[in-house]
C-alpha cells in the first residue's frame, strides 16, 4: 500500500459543526464508543484502554503524511504510537475540561428556556450527540416474563379455554379430569378446546405404567361477550411427560397460530349418564363401562382453589400448578440415601399440606383429663389447625386438600397424597365434638369422602385402600365409632337440634347406605363378644379387637392403682 487512498479514516469526533451550522455525520464505531464510555467511567484503567484505542487508530486521516514515508524501525513506530497516545490524553482533557465548562454555564437560573432546562436535567451521559439534543420522555416497558393469555384473541376461545401440547407420541397416555386415553398410531394429540368453568387437572406419561406429570388450572368464569384463555405447555421427549413450556416466543407463536390446529384439538367431554368415562391408575388398565354421574368432576374438585393449589404446590404463577408422581411431602427425619435416589427430573418439588402430618391430636398445655378427652377427639386439634393454618380460618381448605390429594394420589399415582388423604379421614372422623360445633364443615367433608369413594369404584382401574393393606380395615371401624357417636349426640339434642346438624346425619346417612356395595356393616349393634356357632356346629368363645378402646376393654380397660404422697404410680422403679 503506497497511498493514503488505501486506508479508511476513523477521526475521535463523529460529529463536526461546519461553518454554516450543519453537522457532518460520520459513521461511529459501537466498540470505540463503548470504550470511550468505559474511559469516562473507569479512570484508573484510562492508560491501557487509551492505549489499545491507540492501536486501533493508528491509521491517520488524509491530511497526515504519506503512510508510505513512515520509517519501518520498531523505535520509530513506539515513536509514533507514544505520541498518538498523548495526543488522545490531550484530546481527552480538553474535551473533559469543555464539557465541564459547558455543564456549569447551563445553570437553569441563566436559563430562560423550558427546553434547555428539561434537556439540562436529562443528560446522564456524554455521547456522540450535542447537548440538549436528546430527552427521556418514559422509561422503556420491561416485558413481562410471560405473555398474558390476553395477548391473543381468536373468536373460536368463545366455547372455552383451550389446553395446546405438540408432539405427544403415539402409544402416550393423556389425561384430562374424568377421562383418559393413549394416544393412537398415526394420530395427532395437540390438546383440548372447549374446556368449561371451574378446576381442571390434565396429565400424561409414556404409557400406563410410566412416571406421570400434570397441571391444575382453574378456568374462570366468563361473561357471553368474553372469550377463554390459552394453556400452552409442551411434551419432553427426554422425560416423556408433559411439562412448562419454557420459551416464550413458543408460546407466542402457539398461540398466534391457535385458528389453524383449533380443528385438531380434541374436545373436552362431559361425563353424562350412561357414558363412560374411565381414567387409569399406574397400575391399572383402561377398561370398564362403568356409568358416570354427570356433576361428578365438580363434586370431586368443589373445595379447590388456586389460592390453595399456590399453597400446597408452592407454584408462583397462576394456573402453573404442576405435579408428578414422585412428588414429596418435607421429611422431618433425613431420609436414606436410598429413599432419595429418585430422577433429576422429578426430585425437586416438595408439597406443602395444609393439615398437619403428626399424629398427635393433644396439645402440650393439655393434662389430666383433658389430655385424655383431647387424645380420644380430635376437635380441639381439628379447631386449633383451622384456626392457625387455614387462611383466614376457612374449613374449606381441609375439604380442599383431601380432593387434590385423592385426585393427584390415584391419577398420578403420588403415595405422598394418598397417605396425607388417609391421615387426614382419619383425624376428622374422631373429632366427634366437632359435628356440633361446625356441622357444615362437617357435611362437606362428608359428602366429599361420599364422592370419592364413589369414584373409586366406578370411575378407577384399582382403588385408594390398595396403598395400605390395613387402611379398609382401620376406616370401617373408624366409621363405626363415628356413626355409634353421631347418633348419641344427634339423639341427645332433642328440640334443641338446628338444620345444619340435621344436615349432617342426612350426609352420613347416604354414605352408609352406599357403603353397603362394599359390604360395610357401620351399624356397631353386632356381637362384639361371646360365642358362635362354627358351619360345623361348634361353638367357639371369640371377641372382637378392634373395639377394645371404644369399650375400655382389653389393653384400654381402665386399671385402679395406688398412688404415693408426689402423685405418682407406687411400685414404679425411680432411677
Amino acid at each position: 500500500m503506497d497511498s493514503d487512498e488505501s486506508f479508511q479514516a476513523t477521526p475521535f469526533t463523529t460529529q463536526d459543526a461546519t461553518a454554516d451550522g450543519s453537522v457532518n455525520s460520520v459513521n461511529s464505531d459501537p466498540t470505540f464508543m463503548q470504550n470511550q464510555i468505559a474511559i469516562q467511567r473507569s479512570p484508573s484503567t484510562t492508560k491501557g484502554q487509551a492505549s489499545a484505542l491507540t492501536r486501533q487508530l493508528s491509521i491517520k486521516s488524509n491530511d497526515s503524511r504519506d503512510v508510505g514515508a513512515f520509517p519501518h524501525g520498531i523505535a520509530d513506530v513506539l515513536s509514533d504510537s507514544q505520541k498518538d497516545e498523548d495526543e488522545l490524553r490531550r484530546g481527552r482533557s480538553d474535551s473533559d475540561s469543555s464539557i465541564f465548562q459547558a455543564t456549569n454555564n447551563c445553570s437553569l437560573s441563566k436559563s430562560s428556556s423550558e427546553r434547555s432546562t428539561k434537556s439540562v436535567r436529562s443528560v446522564h451521559a456524554v455521547g456522540s450527540y450535542p447537548l440538549g439534543s436528546l430527552r427521556v420522555h418514559s422509561p422503556s416497558p420491561m416485558p413481562s416474563a410471560r405473555p398474558t393469555n390476553n395477548a391473543v384473541q381468536h373468536e373460536c376461545l368463545a366455547s372455552g379455554d383451550v389446553f395446546i401440547v405438540r408432539d405427544v407420541p403415539s402409544a402416550a397416555l393423556i389425561g384430562y379430569d374424568t377421562t383418559a386415553f393413549t394416544v393412537k398410531p398415526n394420530d395427532h394429540f395437540d390438546g383440548i378446546k372447549d374446556i368449561p368453568a371451574g378446576v381442571h387437572f390434565i396429565w400424561g406419561g409414556s404409557n400406563s405404567t410410566s412416571l406421570r406429570n400434570g397441571f391444575w388450572i382453574v378456568s374462570s368464569q366468563r361473561a357471553s361477550d368474553e372469550l377463554g384463555a390459552i394453556h400452552v405447555r409442551r411434551w419432553d421427549k427426554e422425560n416423556e411427560t408433559i411439562e412448562e413450556e419454557v420459551s416464550n416466543a413458543e408460546i407466542r407463536i402457539q398461540r398466534e397460530g391457535l385458528p389453524e390446529i383449533f380443528d385438531k384439538l380434541q374436545p373436552y367431554l362431559t361425563p353424562t349418564i350412561g357414558s363412560s368415562a374411565v381414567a387409569t391408575t399406574p397400575q391399572g388398565t383402561q377398561s370398564s363401562t362403568q356409568p358416570l354421574s354427570s356433576n361428578i368432576w365438580s363434586r370431586l374438585t368443589s373445595s379447590i382453589t388456586g389460592a390453595m393449589l399456590s399453597r400446597i404446590t408452592g407454584g408462583r404463577e397462576w394456573n402453573h400448578w404442576q405435579v408428578s408422581s414422585t412428588d414429596d411431602y418435607e421429611h422431618q427425619n433425613t431420609l436414606s440415601k436410598d429413599q432419595n435416589m429418585v430422577t433429576d427430573h422429578y426430585k425437586d418439588q416438595i408439597l406443602t399440606f395444609i393439615f398437619p402430618r403428626h399424629q398427635r391430636t393433644f396439645s402440650e398445655e393439655s393434662l389430666g383429663n383433658l389430655r385424655t378427652e383431647q387424645a380420644m377427639d380430635s376437635t380441639a386439634h381439628i379447631m386449633a389447625v383451622i384456626s392457625a393454618s387455614c387462611t383466614h380460618e376457612d374449613s374449606d381448605e381441609i375439604i380442599g386438600e383431601i380432593q387434590f390429594c385423592f385426585l393427584t394420589g390415584m391419577l398420578l399415582g403420588n403415595i405422598a397424597c394418598m397417605e396425607q388423604w388417609a391421615h387426614v379421614l382419619k383425624t376428622v372422623f374422631r373429632a366427634f365434638r366437632l359435628v356440633l360445633q361446625q356441622p357444615v364443615f362437617f357435611r362437606k367433608f362428608i359428602e366429599a369422602v361420599h364422592a370419592q369413594f364413589i369414584y373409586d369404584d366406578e370411575g378407577l382401574e384399582g382403588s385408594i385402600l390398595d396403598h395400605d393393606p390395613n387402611l379398609g380395615d382401620d376406616l370401617k371401624i373408624i366409621l363405626t365409632t363415628f356413626k355409634s357417636r353421631l347418633n348419641e349426640m344427634l339423639l341427645a339434642r332433642g328440640a334443641n337440634i338446628n338444620n345444619d346438624q340435621t344436615a349432617v346425619g342426612k350426609a352420613f346417612e347416604e354414605f352408609e347406605s352406599w357403603l353397603w356395595k362394599w359390604d360395610w356393616d357401620l351399624r356397631g349393634n353386632y356381637l362384639r363378644s361371646g360365642r358362635y356357632q362354627l358351619e360345623d356346629g361348634t361353638w367357639v368363645d371369640a371377641e372382637l379387637k378392634e373395639f377394645q378402646a371404644e369399650d375400655e376393654r382389653g389393653e384400654f380397660a381402665p386399671v385402679i392403682v395406688e398412688l404415693d404422697d408426689d402423685g405418682r404410680e407406687k411400685g414404679l422403679i425411680c432411677f
